[in-house]
């Protein structure tokens, strides 16, 4: 019964992670501010404001 509990936490975990991802190609978005964001300056916070 744990280990199917375990998994099913998992399975969620998994499927908002790629969700995530998926939403973030979908609109253009980065997670990393060492990429292309052009108002990262060194800080996640000039990328992201709730960062």
């Amino acid at each position: 019964m744990a280990t199917f509990i375990v998994g099913l936490i998992i399975a969620v975990a998994l499927f908002y992670a790629c969700r995530h991802v998926v939403r973030n190609f979908r609109d253009g978005k980065e997670d990393c501010c060492g990429g292309t964001c052009p108002g990262c300056s060194g800080s996640c916070k000039g990328c992201h404001p709730g960062a």
